[in-house]
């Protein structure tokens, strides 16, 4: 398991640390922290490709803030409907992760209304959009705050990551909002670093802020890894899995040592999160 904290350190920073502008991505921080936070957050991970890594994305993440207590509704915008077949299959085998619920809303008026009315009694809703460009995409990319597209080493990859940085900062534009967009490079392995496309992703992202697009690459990389797909057969969480040796190889500092506790603990690498303010 790759440092997901990582992500959500990467991408809290940005979001309640530096308000970043149009013109510039590194703007003077402003004094704000989470806990003055009250309203319900919202992201949406969003690709113009199908199999991007958009669920799993979803998922992952998540899991991490469910384990910090934190309430999450997970909204399938998606046809392919993975997200909710996870959940009817955690349901079925008794894996339902504490602090989750799922929901489906193909349609403006129910995403809409699942934001609105459902998303009240959550700390974050994270919605799984459609994996093609639809009209859909403009709904979701403005009920978001934070837009998270998945990038594989392909160029189709990059076209789409290109696609989601140009939506959503038209809209932007269009609304006077200010929407933020992070990279985040998922399914790599050792053998695809060596691809040309791989080594294409960060100076691609850096030409699109040198443009002055508003999106950011994270560091953090997300490896393809067996107990990513094996969680979709209905496993819950990844936080939920026994510690076995190939997950402690990736995942040790970031994860509990059982199912059982999963639930309850803080990991060692939370808690020093939280000593450093970071609720």
């Amino acid at each position: 398991m790759e440092n997901l904290r990582a992500i959500l350190y990467e991408h809290i920073v940005f979001i309640f640390g530096l308000h970043r502008s149009k013109n510039s991505m590194h703007d003077a921080p402003i004094v704000t922290t989470i806990r003055k936070r009250l309203m319900t957050r919202t992201y949406a991970a969003v690709s113009n490709k199908g199999g991007a890594g958009k669920t799993t994305l979803v998922t992952l993440l998540a899991g991490e803030y469910a384990l910090r207590g934190e309430r999450v509704l997970l909204i399938d915008a998606d046809n392919r409907q993975n997200l909710s077949g996870w959940w009817k299959l955690c349901a079925e085998k008794g894996n339902v992760p504490d602090h989750i619920e799922v929901t489906v809303a193909s349609t403006q008026r129910s995403i809409e209304q699942a934001i609105d009315n459902l998303g009240r009694a959550f700390d974050l809703v994270i919605i799984d959009a459609p994996g093609v460009d639809s009209s859909l995409q403009t709904t979701i990319i403005r009920s978001a705050e934070l837009v998270i597209s998945p990038i594989q080493p392909a160029i189709k990859e990059l076209e789409a990551a290109g696609q989601a940085v140009a939506a959503v900062n038209e809209i932007n534009d269009q609304f006077g909002l200010n929407i933020g967009h992070f990279n985040v490079r998922t399914r790599i392995s050792v053998p695809g670093r060596n691809l040309e496309a791989y080594r294409y992703i960060r100076p691609f992202v850096a030409g699109l802020v040198a443009a002055e697009y508003r999106t950011r690459l994270l560091d953090t990389e997300l490896f393809e890894r067996n107990i990513y797909r094996e969680i979709q057969n209905g496993l819950g969480t990844l936080q939920m899995q026994e510690l076995t040796e190939p997950v402690r190889k990736r995942g040790s500092r970031f994860m509990p040592s059982s199912r059982r506790s999963s639930r309850t603990a803080r990991p060692p690498a939370l808690r020093e999160w939280h000593e450093q303010g970071w609720t």
